[in-house]
């Protein structure tokens, strides 16, 4: 039977380096060092060709592993042993040397020793103690050991933490950034779009005009045309009359003939050359002005595709190629099965439109970095168990026809929100903001602006008045009310920010940015919506209530004095968002509720 210390021995040698475990499918590097073959298959970044060794750092190739039939044997063998001959023997540990039994452990050597060994030259100068005190003193180590492990092991979960928010934010600003990609492009060719209705309108409306004059013309210049013809047949009768009757009437045919003067019309009019010639100069500056544009975008797009591709790593480069050809061909498709029908200017039939090869006809299911799906598909948030009492009723008057941001009537029928309390957070606030002991209240003090320094905290909004409310909202529904007073009725700006939007500098506050919110100030009440635009609302409410789905995207705003419905945002949010109110005036005040 072999030895437990053979045994361990054994066991040492055939385990791998970086899983600390027996080998599997051992594999010799270049460097002699033997790994598991999926270790060192995954160590280090897969994309490189090289790799360096974990052990001594020297760098091998990847593609130069040897497989280690050895090493596979012995492990095999060590595998076979019978599992008693690796426990540690029953038998008494007895001292080969002398007969005797093990009663001392020498901490120089690691050995065992019996009563002679300890009187030994070879140990008399080391320090030994009894294997059962040896033993104790070993286990307080091994105790020490795993309360270090212990606190390694909450550093690296920490660690793992922190990278999966990285990862978060980053999504969220990946994104953010599609949205806006689309929103701008969807803008720019929305302009384009209006620029050539305009264009085609304003020639084919003088093409129509020119049409009637074509009728008038033709008419008149006929009319006169038969006139000068009867004059001709009048003269040739005149030359077959008798001398007599020749004389008689000859002076009235020839003053006739002589007087007559063909009135020609214009046949187009001077003012509708002078609106065609302005088209023709509009088009010509504006196909040389997109012309510039195409030259220096294009420019720029190769000069982008270079930075781009500069540097990028094989894999990304095989993963980024295989997602653009699926992305246009996806595009393709959908814009072929999608193509709308355009009038033909020349014979009013139908015909296709262009296809529009554009990222955004993409669905949100197919492509997106964060899928957002279809509303059907999307879970319903659950209404808390709560008593009737503790749920105000909100019936939101029926949305006007004009208002395309309006709820349905499946959104208001029976709507009940629970009110979640709300708190101002001091961290965020400016320093001429006031906030009550409760962070209920925040009042614009009446210092000027321009009096207070710029905060350390970089957590603070500056120069502008803002503040974020807690707590914000990443899943389910949530709603709060806002109380405003102050001078007029006081002015501010009411909704909801992304935990993400900068605190410092010139903020604009639209959807883009990631800003919802209402602009209330005097009697007016205004929507802050894309390309820093307002929508002026028929109401102006003194308490706004919030309303925020963030599961279906929606920030609903509501007067919470009346229940009527104000106005609605539908986004898709780039994250958790917070309540936001940014104060205009000095002495503006707002109250928030529950």
């Amino acid at each position: 039977m072999a030895s437990q210390h053979f045994t361990n021995t054994l066991k040492e040698e055939v385990i791998c380096p970086i899983c600390m475990d027996i080998l599997q499918d051992p594999v010799t590097i270049d460097c002699g060092h033997n790994f598991c073959l999926r270790c060192i298959t995954q160590s280090g970044d897969t994309s490189n060709d090289f790799l360096n060794c974990p052990l001594c750092n020297k760098l091998v190739r990847r593609d130069t592993f040897r497989p280690n039939w050895l090493l596979v044997n012995l492990v095999e063998k060590i595998q076979a042993m019978d599992p008693s001959e690796m426990q540690p023997g029953r038998e008494e540990l007895k001292c080969q040397r002398h007969g005797e039994k093990f009663h001392y452990f020498c901490e120089y050597d690691g050995m065992f020793l019996c009563v002679v060994c300890r009187e030994s030259k070879d140990h008399k100068l080391h320090k030994i103690s009894l294997i059962e005190e040896a033993a104790l003193s070993y286990q307080g180590q091994l105790q020490s050991q795993v309360e270090v492990l212990q606190e390694k092991e909450k550093v690296i979960v920490q660690l793992k933490e922190q990278g999966e928010q990285k990862i978060n934010v980053f999504m969220a600003q990946v994104e953010l950034e599609k949205q806006r990609i689309i929103t701008e492009f969807k803008q720019l060719r929305q302009v384009l779009k209006e620029e050539e209705s305009f264009l085609l309108s304003r020639v084919l409306w003088l093409g129509q005009e020119e049409e009637k004059g074509k009728k008038f013309y033709i008419a008149s210049a006929e009319a006169q045309l038969n006139s000068f013809r009867k004059l001709i047949d009048s003269v040739k009768a005149m030359q077959r009359l008798p001398p007599s009757q020749l004389l008689r009437d000859v002076k009235v045919v020839l003053c006739r003939s002589e007087g007559f003067r063909y009135l020609s019309p214009s046949p187009v009019p001077l003012a509708l050359e002078k609106k065609l010639s302005e088209a023709q100069s509009r088009h010509d500056s504006l196909t040389e002005s997109l012309k510039r544009f195409k030259d220096n975008f294009q420019a720029d797009m190769k000069r982008d595709k270079n930075r781009f591709f500069k540097g990028m790593k094989e894999n990304y480069r095989k993963s980024w190629s295989s997602f653009h050809s699926l992305m246009e061909k996806h595009t393709l498709k959908t814009s072929k099965i999608s193509e709308p029908e355009s009038p033909s200017p020349e014979d009013g039939t139908t015909k296709p439109a262009s296809p529009n090869l554009h990222p955004s006809t993409l669905s949100e299911d197919s492509f997106a970095v964060k899928a957002t799906p279809p509303a059907s598909l999307r879970p319903q948030p659950q209404p808390r168990p709560r008593s009737m009492a503790s749920f105000p009723e909100f019936s939101p008057n029926q949305a006007s026809s004009e208002n395309p941001s309006s709820p349905g009537a499946e959104w208001t029928e029976g709507l009940k929100v629970a009110l979640t309390p709300v708190t101002l957070d001091a961290a965020s606030a400016h320093p001429n903001l006031v906030i009550s002991q409760d962070r209920k209240t925040v009042t614009l003090d009446f210092i000027p602006q321009d009096s207070s320094a710029e905060p350390e905290d970089p957590a603070r909004f500056f120069p502008f008045c803002c503040v974020l409310g807690s707590p914000g909202v990443s899943s389910g529904c949530q709603a709060w009310e806002a109380e405003l007073r102050g001078p007029e009725g006081g002015a501010c700006l009411v909704g909801v920010a992304s935990g993400l939007v900068p605190r410092r500098g010139f903020l604009v506050v639209e959807p883009l940015t990631g800003f919802w919110a209402l602009r209330i100030a005097g009697s007016e009440c205004q929507a802050l919506t894309e390309s820093g635009t307002r929508e002026n609302l028929p109401v102006r409410p003194r308490k706004v209530g919030v309303h925020v789905d963030h599961e279906c995207g929606e920030v609903v705003f509501y007067d919470a004095t009346t229940s009527n419905y104000i106005y609605t945002f539908h986004t898709s949010f780039p994250g958790q968002i917070f309540p936001f109110f940014r104060l205009l005036f000095p002495g503006t005040q707002i109250i928030l509720s529950p």
